[in-house]
Formats: C-alpha cells, structure tokens, sequence
C-alpha cells in the first residue's frame, strides 16, 4: 500500500505551506530520510524528507501551491503500483442538438415547416411547447416581418408569449426592458424570471445602509527614503509575538553569574554560549514549570527538553529547535547547535527543527554593548532566556574586589501559569549548574 507524503506541521499555529520546489520526480528511487521538497512557511523554509523507501509514486500539489498543513501531496510505494500518465484522446465530435419537444409542438412544427433545432424551449428542462412554436409561427408568417403580440407604453413593439405578457402585466414589469434572448427574439419566461430576480436582489441591496468604513490614509513617498519589503516570516512573527506581549502578562526577573572559572575549563569546541545552553538544559530539568507550553488554556509540562535557539537573519527572527537536548553532553551541543544554525541561515531546515520548542534562548551577547535585555515570550512557550554580553566587571570576591568575566540573564515569565518564585528558582538552580559545573 502506498505511504502517504502530508505536509508537515510547520510550528505552533501555521495553517498551510507553500511548496517552493520538488527536487524528486514521479518514478525516482526514494531511501528514508531523503529530501523530497523545499516547503515555505510562516518562519523559514523547511525541507521535507521522506517518511518511507520506495518509488515517488505521484506528486499532488504542485510548485508554488499553498497547502493546507496535513494535506496530502505525494505517494510512496513499490515500482508496480507506478501507474503511467494516461494518455490524452482526441475530444469526440459534439453531437448535434436533438432538443426535447412535446407531441403538439411536433405536429404544428412539421405543418408550418418550422425548424425546431433553432428554437429555445421554455417548457420544462428547456422543452419546446406549442407555445414556442406558435411564436416562430407568427414570426415567420406572411411577408416574414415580425408581428407584435403586445404592446406596451408609447409605442414599443416586442414579443412574448400570451403567459409571459401576462406574469409581466402582474409583476408590473415593461417587457420593453426585459433583455430577450429566444431564438426569434421573443422574451422567454427565463428571461422575465431573471429580469425579476436582478430587480428584487437590486431593492433588497439599496434597503441594506452602506457600512462605513475608514480607508487607511495613503502613505507618501518619503524623500530619500528607500522603500523595504517585509516579508512574509518577518510579518507573521511581528503579527504572533505583538498578539501574545498582549494577551500575555509579562514580567521579567535578571541575574547576574560569574564565569571567569567556567570559561577558564572549557575545551576542544564548546564556548561559553555552548556552556550557557548546556546549563539551560541541565537547569529546566529541575524547574520542569519552565519546560513548558500553554496551548487553548490548558498547561504541559514537558519532560523532554526541545531548545528553542533565537537566529537573526536578514529579514527577521528564527527560532530553530533543537531537540531532545537533555539527551546530549557539552560537546554534543556545541556540534548540534552549530549544525542547526548553518541550516537555518542557508534556508534548509528540516521540518521537526521548525517548531515544537519547550523553551527558547535569545542571545545578544555577540554585541558587547548588550548588557542586558529583556525578550518576548514565543507562544505556547511560558518563558524565555535573554542572555547578555559576557564582560569584564568588578565582583566581590570574599571581601574582595575583582575583576572577573560575568554575563547578566533575565528571564520572562507568562504571569497567567508561572509566578515570580518560578523565575527566581531558575536562576538559584542556574548558579547551582554553573558552580558543578566548575567543580
């Protein structure tokens, strides 16, 4: 049975993505893990690997489409179940019109010598009736010039049925007016019937008031100003992250930790943000009330660690996960995080590093400006970590006063599901890490 290819949940709140580029055809070999397809979402561009080996069977939604998340848009399967693109046949010749007509209209047609094939029936499913051929008859007889069979206002000539003058006369509609489309010219009883439905639709509209609406005012040009494009990642984040600073109450507690010992121990390829993230996983093991996600006012607490790692790109903010990093060392971090960084500046994440983070990391600690900040919460997540620059500043030391590298964290916690006490225990437990960690 073929393996169905769905698009992704491309993170928290994404609704649909946007297939940028098939790099498989129907018919190639597929192994597991292999790269199906580039996928654009609200935050970055994802690539799509492959669920299941086997033969691309089909592909569904082509380049450029929106898909909707969890739509299907390919099959994997085996060789046999490749079926070949059928064959496109000549279209069959159009048969000619072979129009329904009653028994009485038949006989009075082949009498009068009427051609029934250019006459529009009004009866039943488009049906010719005596009716309409008694209006061909009065068309096509004596000198061939159309005879009235009414006249309404100043003069103006039309045809219609006996019945069709009479609905009008009820309705107290001009006939005059009414747009004709039967084959003599006449108007049929679809063309009244449409006539009225445009009039009723038309008085029930004018009825309606106009709703006021405020254009926004147009934005001149601003002289040696250049125009930027937002783009589409960069809209959807200011859009998320402005909805949740509103709907979250933030609040925000800071601390400051000394890591002149810490950074005198580290070795081989971890750094001091390496140290920062490890400790951040060793830490919310503990305090797992910051490990967590408020998804339609219902709390998880998660017992594994998916670090959500703050990027700056050129047209915004991403936030790749990464995941399960409880289960690696300092090392294993170090590498990881590296890894993931490259793939989301060059645009090819996979898609479980685009979502489903437990917490994030914001580091501005690259600027040495930066002392401190304070960062947005990333919905669903309850917190987040800012991290400041690492700096020379002046530390009591048992009585004493030095100077020793420290590095200031301010944590922002969601007030609707975590308190105060909560922040302030991640930092007590922070300090606790930092100092095992330096023996």
């Amino acid at each position: 049975m073929p393996t169905e290819i769905v698009m992704p949940n491309l993170g928290f709140d994404t609704q649909s993505g946007r297939l940028i580029e098939w790099l498989k055809k129907p018919g190639d070999t597929i192994q597991r893990g292999d790269v199906l397809a580039v996928v654009e979402s609200d935050k970055a561009n994802v690539e799509l690997e492959s669920v299941a080996a086997g033969v691309l069977l089909d592909i569904l939604a082509p380049t450029d489409s929106e898909v909707a998340v969890g739509a299907v848009i390919a099959h994997i399967g085996a060789p046999h179940e490749l079926v070949a693109p059928p064959t496109t046949a000549a279209p069959a010749p159009a048969s000619p019109r072979v129009p329904d007509v009653s028994p009485i209209a038949r006989r009075m047609a082949e009498e009068h010598r009427i051609d029934l094939s250019a006459i529009t029936g009004s009866g039943r499913d488009g049906r010719i009736v005596r009716e309409d051929v008694e209006a061909a008859i009065n068309l096509t007889s004596e000198n061939l010039t159309p005879r009235p069979l009414s006249v309404l206002g100043e003069g103006v000539k039309f045809l219609a049925l006996p019945r069709v003058r009479k609905a009008a006369r009820e309705a107290g509609i001009d006939l005059a007016l009414v747009p004709a489309t039967g084959a003599q010219g006449q108007v049929t009883p679809a063309d009244l019937a449409r006539y009225l439905a445009v009039q009723s639709a038309t008085r029930a509209q004018a009825a309606v008031p106009a709703p006021v609406t405020r254009s926004a005012a147009p934005v001149p040009a601003r002289e040696g100003a250049r125009e930027i494009a937002i783009s589409r990642a960069r809209r959807t984040m200011g859009e998320r992250l402005g909805k949740h600073k509103r709907e979250a109450p933030h609040f925000y507690v800071t601390g400051e930790f000394d890591v002149e010992a810490a950074m005198a121990r580290l070795t081989g390829r971890a750094r001091i943000n390496d140290l920062l993230q490890f400790l951040t996983v060793r830490t919310l093991l503990r305090v797992p009330e910051l490990n967590a996600t408020y998804e339609g006012e219902r709390l998880f607490h998660h017992e594994a660690v998916h670090l959500g790692i703050a990027v700056a790109l050129d047209d915004g903010l991403l936030t790749p996960v990464l995941r399960h990093a409880e289960r690696l060392s300092l090392e294993g971090i170090a590498d990881e995080t590296r890894a993931l960084i490259a793939r989301a500046r060059a645009g090819r994440l996979k898609a479980d590093e685009i979502g489903g983070a437990s917490f994030t990391i914001s580091n501005l600690g690259m600027i040495k400006q930066v002392e401190r900040f304070t960062a947005v919460i990333n919905p669903p997540q309850v917190a987040i970590l800012a991290v400041g620059a690492v700096r020379q500043r002046p530390v009591v030391v048992d009585g004493g006063l030095h100077v020793r590298r420290t590095v200031y964290l301010t944590i922002s916690g969601d007030h609707r599901v975590v308190d105060g006490m909560h922040l302030a225990r991640y930092l007590a437990t922070f300090g606790e890490e930092l100092e095992r960690f330096t023996g």
